[in-house]
């Protein structure tokens, strides 16, 4: 057979080595040719040899045209984001990256993207499909502090409207941290802070990281649903379990509502109410290596969808439970 030549973009970033990782895991790796790229020379492609390709950035004026040579040069036949900044590019110039032989981009279309990247829209999609939400507020100039607890209560959460991997996320609890805070968010966002309710040993720190994949016949694969301890805003400890639950049921009902191709991750606590999800993103995540480890490989699923031509469906996929500790490692180049 044939390889299939891969490129995986961003490969200096986590969820970059996070799809990388997936496919050195798959069963079908053989059957691949692995490129990865960056911006920059200064990544992680020694450690895992594989061919390396500096790319432009998206944001560059002859960015396409660069892009386009260095596909076609190498032949490659699928292009996996692995970063959060070119998702939007990729979505934007699918077709015309898509008319190049043979050549497919794993990526969502622009208007479940921009659903996933703007927090206040996605609070209006759970709200107004009857799903469970978390109170959100839109802050302006003339936004009081007395407002904001007139309509959720303190404490509540402060973040960056369009943030991403828990930049600029703060609790605030008084007037002093709410006008500190809000000198270092340029779209500011007030959500309800919402309190875990388990009695899991993960106890207070404990948050949910599910994903489903929906194929080109639009239907989907999943629910994948991990408990998990974070630091820095990196899963750091998981915990998979593959047991029907109201959250597996959650998911189900958002998948169904979501008009997505490929890979869908949604962030949610379990609180005394029930689950609550308050982040979505339309990506490959920091977490889809760990999926892989147990039995649901989204890069993977992508390439027999696209490429064996493999029929998959929930029946074929046998997810694992266990538990993943993430660490830092060094390596001497």
């Amino acid at each position: 057979m044939k390889k299939i030549n891969i490129l995986i973009t961003g490969a200096g970033s986590g969820v970059g080595q996070s799809v990388i990782r997936s496919l050195i895991y798959s069963k079908i790796k053989r059957n691949l040719n692995l490129f990865i790229s960056d911006i920059t020379n200064f990544n992680p492609y020694p450690i895992y040899k594989l061919k390396y390709l500096k790319i432009p950035k998206v944001e560059n004026k002859n960015s396409k045209k660069i892009l386009k040579r260095i596909i076609i040069k190498n032949k490659i036949n699928i292009v996996f984001i692995g970063s959060e900044y070119e998702i939007v590019f990729f979505s934007k110039n699918k077709d015309f990256f898509e008319k190049i032989k043979n050549l497919k981009v794993c990526v969502s279309n622009l208007k479940t993207i921009n659903l996933s990247n703007d927090k206040f829209k996605t609070y209006e999609f759970l709200k107004n499909h009857n799903l469970p939400y978390p109170k959100t507020l839109k802050i302006s100039k003339n936004t009081t502090f007395n407002s904001v607890i007139k309509k959720i209560k303190k404490p509540f959460i402060l973040k960056n409207r369009f943030g991403t991997s828990s930049r600029n996320v703060f609790e605030i609890n008084d007037l002093v941290q709410f006008k500190n805070c809000l000198k270092s968010i340029k779209y500011p966002l007030a959500q309800e802070k919402l309190i875990p309710y388990s009695n899991h040993r993960f106890k207070k720190e404990e948050e949910f990281t599910c994903s489903f994949f929906t194929l080109q016949n639009k239907n989907i694969l999943g629910p994948f649903v991990a408990r998990r301890v974070l630091k820095f805003g990196t899963s750091w400890i998981v915990d998979v379990s593959n047991s029907k639950n109201k959250i597996t049921k959650l998911i189900e009902d958002i998948s169904k509502k979501i008009h997505n191709l490929g890979s869908f991750n949604i962030q949610l606590i379990n609180t005394k109410k029930g689950p609550i999800p308050f982040e979505f993103n339309s990506r490959f995540s920091g977490t889809t290596s760990v999926r892989s480890k147990f039995g649901f490989n989204e890069p993977e699923f992508f390439i027999k969808d696209n490429f064996l031509k493999n029929k998959l469906n929930q029946k074929k996929i046998k997810i694992k439970k266990g538990n993943v500790l993430r660490y830092i490692a060094e390596k001497v180049l």
